[in-house]
C-alpha cells in the first residue's frame, strides 16, 4: 500500500521528517523529565532510590539486549540512574557532583532539543 503512486510522498526529501521529529521531541521531553527527577529525587529519598534504581537496571537491560540503535539510550540511561543512586547525602562530595552532573545533563538534553528544532523548521522553510 505504501508503494503505490498516490501514497508515496511527493517530496523525497522529507521522508525521515517523522523521525526527526520524533528525535526533537524525545531530547525536550528527556531533559524536562531529567531535569524534575532529579529535583525530586534529591527532595524524597525513596522515591530518588527507587526511580535510581530503575532507571540504572533499565539501561544495563537495554545495553544487554544489543538492538541496532539502542546502545546510546542504554548509557544515557544507565549513568543517570547510577547519578540518580549516588545523590544522596550518604555519599558526601559524590552527591553534589551527581547532581551537577545531572542538572547539566537536563540542561543539555532540553538545550539540544530546542537546537534540533530550529534547525528542523529551519530546513522545512529552505525546502522547495
Amino acid at each position: 500500500m505504501t508503494n503505490e503512486p498516490e501514497w508515496r510522498d511527493a517530496n523525497p526529501a522529507t521522508e525521515d521528517l517523522p523521525n526527526k521529529g520524533r528525535t526533537v521531541i524525545l531530547f525536550i521531553v528527556g531533559g524536562i523529565v531529567l531535569g524534575v527527577l532529579t529535583f525530586v529525587g534529591m527532595r524524597v529519598r525513596p522515591l530518588g532510590l527507587f526511580v535510581g534504581g530503575a532507571a540504572f537496571f533499565s539501561g544495563l537491560s537495554i545495553l544487554l539486549r544489543r538492538r541496532k540503535g539502542t546502545f546510546k539510550t542504554g548509557i544515557v540511561l544507565t549513568a543517570a540512574g547510577f547519578l540518580m543512586l549516588l545523590t544522596h547525602p550518604r555519599f558526601g562530595v559524590v552527591a553534589g557532583f551527581s547532581v551537577y552532573f545531572l542538572i547539566v545533563g537536563a540542561i543539555g538534553l532540553f538545550v539540544t532539543g530546542l537546537f534540533k528544532a530550529i534547525k528542523l523548521s529551519w530546513d522545512l522553510g529552505q525546502r522547495p
